[in-house]
């Protein structure tokens, strides 16, 4: 199902909307979270985050929910490590960011089965996708000519033809 989808059944107060939402990006959040505190407060974090989705969504979800659930697991987890507190004393501090209609040109991506692209992401060789993981989650750039093959191996996967659109 897709993120606007889901957001508004949130919105709506769909509690199997949120499973499903958790069922799409919780194994992604989890990975995640795992990466930035280890995998003992990984859970917590991530359910800290589906929490706030659940309890506020007016200030947490949005169409792009995928996005949301990331960017809260991943603040979440970089509070808990670097100032040591719990995960929810990390959630009850994390400001609403909101998530503005794209002005600039079309996302490659839009469309595509986000799954299908995690997939292809986590095949990349010689750690590429990491690389790429980095610079989209902690903004941190590695090298131009690593960038720059994990960029066109990601790319040439989605020429290919073997990421599909997803029907929206």
């Amino acid at each position: 199902m897709a993120a606007p989808d889901l957001f508004q059944r949130i919105v709506e107060g769909d509690e199997i909307a949120l499973r499903d939402a958790f069922r799409a990006y919780g194994s992604t959040a989890r990975e995640l979270a795992r990466r930035i505190v280890g995998p003992d407060q990984a859970d917590e974090i991530v359910e800290e985050a589906f929490l706030l989705i659940w309890t506020e969504p007016e200030h947490w979800a949005s169409a792009a929910l995928d996005v949301h659930i990331l960017r809260l697991v991943r603040d979440i987890a970089l509070a808990v490590r670097r100032r040591g507190i719990t995960a929810a004393l990390a959630a009850d501090e994390v400001q609403p960011f909101p998530i503005g209609p794209a002005t600039g040109l079309p996302d490659v991506v839009e469309g595509m089965d986000h799954e299908e692209l995690q997939r292809a992401v986590i095949r990349l060789p010689l750690d590429q996708g990491r690389h790429l993981e980095d610079a989209w989650f902690d903004a941190i750039r590695h090298d131009d000519e690593s960038m720059n093959k994990a960029m066109d191996a990601l790319v040439e996967h989605i020429l290919s033809g073997r990421i599909v659109r997803s029907d929206r």
